[in-house]
C-alpha cells in the first residue's frame, strides 16, 4: 500500500517537473497543472490494469490523445504557422511515465523524465 503512494508521488513530481519546464517556456497548450494531472492519469490506468487488464491503459491514452487533438482544433485554426507537436508528444510520454511507474523501475522512470525535461529545455 505505501508502495503504491510513493509511486503516486513520484508520477506526480514527474509531471510537475515536466509541467514546470513548459510553464517557463509559455507553452500554449499545457503547463504546471495539466502534466501532473496526465501524469496521474497515467498512473491510475497503470493500477486499473492490474485489475481489468492491459487494455486499461491502452484506453487511457486513446481517450488522453482523442482531448489532447480536440482541444488543439481551436488553436490550430486561428493560427497561421504549425505550432509543432512537442507539447502533446510529451503529455503522452508523461502518461506512460505515470503508466510505466506502477509496475515498472522508478529510477528508469526517472532518469527518462529528467532527460525529457532536459530535451524539452533545448
Amino acid at each position: 500500500m505505501t508502495d503504491t503512494f510513493s509511486r503516486l508521488a513520484i508520477a506526480l513530481g514527474l509531471g510537475l517537473l515536466i509541467g514546470l519546464q513548459r510553464e517557463r517556456t509559455d507553452a500554449r497548450l499545457a503547463g504546471i497543472r495539466t502534466f501532473p494531472i496526465v501524469a496521474l492519469l497515467g498512473a491510475l490506468s497503470g493500477l486499473l490494469a492490474a485489475t481489468f487488464g492491459d487494455l486499461a491503459v491502452a484506453r487511457a491514452m486513446v481517450g488522453l490523445a482523442v482531448v489532447i487533438v480536440g482541444g488543439n482544433l481551436p488553436l490550430n485554426r486561428r493560427e497561421g504557422d504549425s505550432p509543432g507537436v512537442t507539447p502533446e508528444v510529451a503529455m503522452l510520454v508523461v502518461f506512460a511515465l505515470g503508466a510505466y511507474l506502477m509496475d515498472g523501475s522508478a529510477p528508469v522512470a526517472i532518469v527518462t523524465c529528467g532527460a525529457m525535461a532536459v530535451l524539452l529545455h533545448l
